[in-house]
C-alpha cells in the first residue's frame, strides 16, 4: 500500500464512528425508533459507499482478509465511551457479544459467499 492509500483507509475508517458519535444520538432522541433507521441510512449508506462502493474507494484492502467498517466504529466507539469516563470491567459482556456477534457473521457470510 502507498502512503495515501494508508491515509485514505485510516479516514475512511475515521469517517463512521466520527459520523455515528456526532449524528446518530441526536436522531435517536428526535425521532425516537424511525431516528434510528433514518440514521442507518444517512450515515452508513454514503460512507459505505465512500469506502467501498466507487472505484476510487477510501478503504484499500490489501491481502484476503477483509476488515469491514463495523471493526472501526466497534474501536472507535468503544474508545470514545472509555475517554468520556466508562468502566472497563462493566463493558466485557458487551465488547464479547460484539466480537461473538462478528465471527458468527463472518463464518455465516464465508459459507454464502
Amino acid at each position: 500500500m502507498t502512503i495515501s492509500q494508508i491515509l485514505l483507509t485510516v479516514l475512511g475508517g475515521f469517517a463512521l464512528p466520527f459520523a455515528v458519535l456526532l449524528i446518530w444520538g441526536r436522531l435517536v432522541l428526535k425521532w425516537h425508533a424511525l431516528g434510528g433507521f433514518m440514521a442507518a441510512l444517512v450515515i452508513i449508506g454514503p460512507i459505505w459507499l465512500l469506502n467501498h462502493g466507487i472505484p476510487a474507494a477510501f478503504i484499500k484492502q490489501a491481502g484476503p482478509v477483509f476488515i469491514d467498517m463495523g471493526l472501526a466504529t466497534d474501536v472507535g466507539v468503544y474508545v470514545h465511551g472509555l475517554l468520556a469516563g466508562g468502566k472497563i470491567k462493566q463493558s466485557w459482556l458487551n465488547v464479547l457479544a460484539a466480537l461473538f456477534g462478528g465471527i458468527l457473521a463472518g463464518f455465516v457470510l464465508n459459507k454464502i459467499f
